[in-house]
């Protein structure tokens, strides 16, 4: 069930939680008691649970309605942070927002659609309105966040600085609510819930389809769905929420400051050829033979390829050619075993193939700086339980993995 229609009960959800009353709660949202007292009971039909215990002085969440409570805050706090009535050093809670305390599911539609559409006519025959409310809306919502949202040029709307904030606090809301309604409890002791997985090449064989195979065997109602692409795309989709986390090789340093990164295991990197090669012949094998070789590289500024240049410096051969480059693993495989190129991979990430005698570790010493696997989440998010069992199974698999030698 989606819970972004009822943001009107979820605010006051969120503000009885805090306050302990419906009576304190009205005077957070600056509206009537009674307002208060039928949304939180409207909520409660909805959702044919209670969510408080009505006290001698007040309103206890139930434990579901505390978690509920929870996220709804959560949510309401991102939209706060996107408001520019505060200064940007002083956070703005959530109840003193009138963005937070203002905003409707219409109003979310609308800057999404704009977003997308680029001009009102456009975004209102997309929401299946008319331009004028689409105006009326977008004019709403300017003013509850202080601030314009768009930039207006000849080919149409473009989001500004404030526009980009906002529409990263509303995906960041929305998140919330989604988790929300998967936390909700349906008849049954399973787990249920969505896991949206991003994964970057090299990855997938030895940690993340283990993993996903182990959760959905504990966990069968669990839907599980798994999206690989660069490292750029795959960061902008998990500051956006459209993630949960990002599995595969990590940089140096988190790319963004709300993004944290966890170390799972270190890996290796070799060079790989067909089997049948005919270096793997060649006695005594060692650099200067493979100075003339093609070779399947990295794709630039990934670890790979600053590992790649660390072997290419180490063994005194001057950069090959960038003839062919490639960041997926079957491509990869599928070149080396159509030619006589070389490639350097993990040979983890290829121990079916060598052990189907399909692809050989050239004997040559490589040497590069770790290799470091491990998972990318934001700083800011607050597992499922599904979501938090998927944790406990990467990081067992990854202790696991990390204990195991790596020659």
């Amino acid at each position: 069930m989606s819970l972004l229609p009822y943001l009107r009960s979820l605010r006051a959800l969120a503000a009885v939680a805090q306050a302990g009353s419906s009576q304190r709660a009205a005077a957070l949202l600056h509206v009537a008691q009674s307002s208060v007292t039928r949304a939180v009971l409207a909520l409660e039909a909805q959702l044919a649970k209670p969510l408080f215990e009505r006290v001698g002085r007040g309103m206890r969440p139930t434990a579901q309605g505390r978690q509920l409570a929870l996220r709804a805050t959560r949510a309401l706090q991102f939209l706060a942070a996107a408001d520019r009535h505060h200064t940007r050093s002083v956070a703005l809670s959530w109840h003193g927002s009138p963005l937070a305390l203002g905003v409707t599911e219409r109003h979310l539609q609308v800057l999404q659609a704009l977003a997308e559409a680029g001009s009102e006519g456009r975004a209102a025959g997309q929401l299946g309105v008319s331009q004028p409310a689409v105006h009326q809306s977008l004019q709403q919502l300017e003013h509850m966040a202080a601030a314009s949202l768009f930039i207006r040029t000849r080919s149409g709307l473009r989001l500004d600085e404030a526009g980009e904030a906002l529409l990263l606090a509303c995906q960041l809301a929305l998140a919330e609510l989604r988790q929300a309604s998967e936390e909700w409890p349906e008849p049954g002791p399973a787990l249920q819930g969505q896991l949206v997985i991003g994964t970057l090449p090299f990855s997938t064989t030895m940690l993340l389809a283990p993993a996903v195979e182990l959760l959905l065997t504990q966990q069968p109602e669990v839907r599980v769905v798994v999206i690989d692409g660069t490292f750029d795309a795959l960061v902008a989709r998990l500051r956006h929420a459209e993630l949960d986390c990002i599995v595969g090789a990590l940089r140096s340093q988190p790319p963004a400051a709300e993004l944290t990164q966890e170390v799972l295991f270190e890996d290796r990197l070799a060079v790989m050829a067909r089997a049948g090669h005919p270096l793997l012949t060649q006695p005594g094998l060692d650099w200067p033979a493979v100075r003339s070789a093609q070779w399947v590289m990295p794709m630039p500024n990934t670890p790979a390829e600053l590992a790649f240049a660390q072997m290419v410096q180490a063994a005194g051969l001057l950069p090959p050619a960038p003839q062919v480059r490639a960041n997926s693993a079957l491509m990869m495989q599928a070149m080396l075993c159509g030619s006589d190129r070389l490639a350097l991979m993990s040979p983890r990430q290829v121990a079916r193939e060598m052990a189907a005698g399909l692809l050989a570790e050239l004997p040559l010493p490589v040497q590069h700086a770790s290799r470091k696997i491990g998972i990318l989440w934001r700083s800011d998010y607050l597992p499922t339980p599904a979501a938090a069992q998927w944790q406990s199974i990467v990081r067992q698999l990854g202790e696991t993995l990390s204990s195991q030698t790596l020659t």
